[in-house]
């Protein structure tokens, strides 16, 4: 649909509210004294406009879809977050025809939601579903794979085999990884799953890079699995040289420690584009520091 008869519906909506709000005054002066009347003529229109806004499908979907996020968001499984979900459409499953099916938690819930609406005679396409379902999921921090666009896990977890899998799984546990203002607005990481995914390894490194003092073992689980997911231009290398030197596995550290001088040396030509990030380079406050450091290790002093 073009701008122009959108804007020309809006033009007539906001006619016609005037034009109720005229009248419903002049109804009311029988009974009010102005400019009483014309308060309560403003408000009664509003209060209808807002019960006519809700009932659009669109807004029907979307406060479906809230329910059933809202749910998930504080701890419910999918059966009880679907439990309340149904709940809130007002009928059970069998009258509405739900069926919960479809290869990812979202599928099964646009699905299910499609046919809750189609039972009231309300009809919107699949591809609208799935926007209103998006515009909802934003709206909270749900921890788990299944909450997260199918694209974006599938881009992640399909580099790792099972043991690299428990040991995410684990790391993302013990700190709480599915909190961090990374995953708000989720339906972001499908638009480049490739993108999403390298922004991910990036944040794995930086967890290794703020615990490796006191959980050296997680560090380097988080720095391994950040060059799993991303093994080019990664400062992960920088990490896991320190690490690998600070507990003393030297030779290792030295080799780790080249490749990070070189993916230092591609920033550095690149620097307009796309400098490190603090969180890239901490503890350290500049390049250099870090570079120099690196120099130390790589050269065995």
């Amino acid at each position: 649909m073009s701008a122009l008869p959108r804007r020309a519906r809006w033009l007539v909506l906001v006619l016609a509210g005037i034009a109720a709000v005229v009248i419903l005054t002049w109804l009311l002066e029988h009974a009010i004294p102005p400019p009483f009347s014309g308060y309560l003529a403003v408000v009664l229109v509003g209060l209808a406009a807002i019960q006519l806004y809700k009932r659009r499908p669109r807004q029907q979907a979307f406060a479906l879809f809230h329910a059933y996020l809202k749910a998930r968001a504080r701890g419910a499984d999918e059966a009880a977050a679907r439990a309340r979900l149904l709940a809130r459409a007002g009928g059970s499953e069998a009258g509405a025809g739900t069926a919960w099916e479809g290869p990812s938690e979202k599928a099964r819930v646009v699905g299910a939601v499609g046919r809750l609406l189609g039972a009231r005679g309300q009809v919107l396409d699949e591809d609208a579903l799935g926007r209103e379902y998006d515009r909802a999921r934003d709206r909270f921090m749900i921890p788990g794979w299944e909450a997260l666009p199918p694209e974006f896990v599938e881009a992640v977890l399909g580099r790792l085999d099972e043991d690299e899998r428990r040991r995410l799984d684990a790391l993302i546990d013990r700190y709480r990884l599915f909190q961090q203002r990374f995953f708000q607005n989720a339906s972001s990481l499908a638009a480049d799953p490739a993108a999403s995914r390298r922004d991910f390894a990036r944040l794995l490194a930086s967890l290794g890079n703020r615990i490796r003092k006191e959980a050296p073992g997680d560090a380097e689980r988080a720095y391994r699995l950040s060059l799993r997911l991303s093994p080019d231009r990664n400062l992960a290398h920088a990490g896991l040289a320190l690490l690998l030197d600070q507990t003393g596995r030297a030779r290792d550290a030295r080799q780790e420690a080249r490749i990070a001088l070189e993916v230092l040396d591609d920033y550095a030509r690149q620097a307009a584009q796309e400098p490190p990030s603090m969180e890239d380079i901490y503890p350290f406050r500049t390049p250099p520091a870090l570079r120099e450091a690196l120099g130390r290790v790589a050269a065995g002093d």
